[in-house]
């Protein structure tokens, strides 16, 4: 019986080290936010050229 009840706290332990369940969410939701962020931000705008100024003849 002393050995079951070894077990068990030993088995008790591993369980609270574990991450809590919530933080590992709303870890997860960061994660996503940014990456929602960078798709809507895109590639920079690319600057227009000025067009050549024609010759007066």
């Amino acid at each position: 019986m002393d050995t079951l009840h070894a077990v068990l706290r030993s088995l008790r332990g591993e369980t609270k080290s574990r991450p809590d369940p919530v933080a590992v969410f709303r870890e997860f939701v960061d994660h996503l936010d940014r990456l929602g962020r960078r798709e809507r931000q895109g590639p920079p705008a690319r600057r227009a050229r000025p067009r050549p100024r024609r010759r007066v003849k």
